[in-house]
């Protein structure tokens, strides 16, 4: 809190006046606070929905089709898209856009080698892939980083189920897993774990993803995200200098519009 000391003839009437200046500012103090928080959130929720407007476009231009029944890909990101509660009319005007864009874009995976030990696949979205290959590598060369070919090779390509659980107050956490254990044996997964409290990963083939995913569905679980992502095959820890640099470089590459995804090898 801060104290204002003032002299005053009348000290009853400066105090009645700080109060009331103190009450009027506090309530406009709150009011920005809350408007700053809310715009904060506003602006996540803006890049969520535009990355997985990029996405869908990915999805469309690998598969050939704007018809999720027959596209696969294109089925989990728009699943994807409402469970992160995008609006039906957007993701139809994001579908309808595709059908009559006429740039050409098309997707890449740009092989990153990053401060010390760590690596990096950075998925791109563009009709313009030189152009916005020269400006990544003035980027990577700003962050002691380079374009390095067979760095994909440090990645296995699988999918990752996330699920929300409600357990009984009699379930201990051997028990739950346990069960989910079973349960994924049964799907087809290949493991799974709590990553967070009453959050469980499931983890799968690429090639049995659909059939994993449709099967935990059957189970019961409520699925929270459902992606087909690149795993490193060693996780790396970094230094604090290494970290502040990566750290740097993955922001610069996620705030580019053309990113669709960052997949990397680091113990964060």
């Amino acid at each position: 809190m801060i104290k204002i000391i003032r002299k005053c003839t009348n000290i009853y009437e400066w105090n009645q006046q700080i109060q009331v200046i103190s009450k009027r500012f506090a309530g406009h103090s709150k009011w920005a606070n809350i408007r700053h928080i809310k715009s904060l959130k506003d602006a996540e929720r803006a890049n969520l929905f535009l990355k997985l407007s990029r996405q869908m476009k990915v999805a469309v231009s690998e598969g050939g089709s704007s018809d999720p029944n027959s596209n696969l890909k294109l089925e989990q990101v728009i699943a994807q898209a409402k469970r992160a509660n995008m609006p039906a009319a957007t993701i139809q005007s994001v579908l309808k856009s595709t059908q009559t864009d006429k740039n050409q874009c098309k997707s890449h995976i740009l092989e990153i080698k990053g401060p010390g030990s760590s690596f990096i696949l950075c998925e791109v979205f563009t009709s313009s892939f030189h152009t916005l290959k020269q400006s990544i590598a003035t980027i990577l060369r700003k962050n002691n980083s380079k374009f390095c070919d067979g760095i994909i090779n440090q990645f296995t390509e699988k999918g990752i189920i996330e699920v929300e659980i409600e357990p009984k107050p009699t379930d201990t956490k051997e028990k739950i897993l346990e069960k989910a254990t079973d349960d994924a044996i049964e799907v087809g997964a290949e493991d799974v774990a709590e990553v967070e409290d009453n959050i469980l990963q499931f983890i799968c083939g690429s090639t049995n993803f659909k059939a994993v995913t449709q099967g935990l569905e059957k189970c019961g679980y409520n699925i929270t995200s459902a992606i087909i992502e690149y795993l490193p095959l060693n996780v790396q820890a970094l230094n604090e200098k290494d970290m502040n640099t990566y750290m740097n470089l993955y922001e610069k590459l996620d705030n580019l519009p053309e990113v669709t995804r960052i997949c990397h090898n680091v113990e964060v």
